[in-house]
């Protein structure tokens, strides 16, 4: 065989073996990356799940505590309106529980990515109603809180139960951290999403006050666990802001603060929504 053949087909060998080598790697890069996000949306999964067992079901139960307390101090009194009012409301913190226990039964079925079940459409008016009804009467928040949600918006599909702990925590921060009497807005959305090549549309929450304020160089602390500011303000360990956060990304959305000091706080959620599939809701 002449020497230039015998080059040409060790150059062609050689080539046939880089591309291989290329493929392989590109593979082997591809696997990785899968991997990598599988194990972000475990790690993901995994805080949020904590983080109701630790943060969410206390809740509940501490206002189920208050509500037969206080039923049981008015039926010593002698009137019963009151106290069946008590005992209701004790019911319905009882109603939080089952939803969160559900809630939390189908984040441990969750593979990283995906999330056992269809989403739901919510009725955003209802659902925010609702909200307001397991908040503590001393914070009126039926009286402070004004909602406005957009027409196409009314209606959302997505987790009806990452949307109530999403905004039960940031409508509350508000209202503890306002001053007695200081209006607080919760205003909703549904916009385009034109994040890359995604087709749904988003769910944009806002939740504006008018209180104290959180200053510069704690914006982006408060959260991470177990950060508090103002503690003397109100009672709690410094884990709403970040099961919001854990949420949020949980199920394809963000969440960022605008806030100054003195001047008020604005919360903003995004979420996208969940498209109608034949078994499980996709989680990005």
């Amino acid at each position: 065989m002449p020497v230039g053949e015998r080059v040409r087909m060790k150059v062609q060998t050689d080539v046939d073996a880089s591309r291989t080598l290329l493929k392989l790697l590109n593979e082997t890069r591809l696997e990785a990356d899968d991997l990598r996000k599988r194990l972000e949306g475990d790690e993901r999964t995994l805080l949020s799940t904590r983080l109701i067992m630790g943060h969410e079901l206390k809740r509940p139960t501490t206002a189920i505590r208050g509500y037969l307390d206080l039923a049981l101090e008015q039926f010593d009194r002698n009137t019963g309106t009151d106290a069946v009012d008590a005992i209701k409301k004790a019911q319905n913190e009882c109603g939080l529980i089952d939803e969160l226990n559900s809630f939390f039964l189908r984040l441990l079925k969750a593979d990283g990515r995906r999330i056992a079940g269809h989403g739901e459409i919510v009725d955003m008016d209802r659902c925010i109603d609702e909200i307001l009804g397991h908040f503590p009467d001393d914070l009126g928040a039926r009286a402070r809180v004004t909602v406005q949600i957009s027409p196409d918006a009314a209606e959302f599909r997505s987790s009806p139960d990452a949307i109530k702990i999403i905004l039960m925590n940031i409508v509350e921060n508000a209202l503890l951290y306002s001053e007695a009497g200081k209006p607080v807005e919760v205003r909703v959305e549904r916009a385009p999403d034109r994040r890359g090549a995604a087709s749904c549309d988003l769910l944009k929450i806002r939740v504006t006050d008018s209180g104290r304020g959180i200053p510069e160089e704690f914006v982006k602390m408060v959260f991470e666990p177990f950060v508090r500011l103002h503690e003397h303000v109100a009672q709690g360990v410094g884990l709403g802001l970040t099961l919001v956060r854990s949420l949020a990304e949980l199920h394809g959305g963000s969440v960022r603060i605008r806030s100054e000091e003195g001047q008020g706080t604005a919360v903003y959620v995004t979420l996208p929504e969940t498209p109608e599939t034949d078994g499980r809701a996709v989680l990005t």
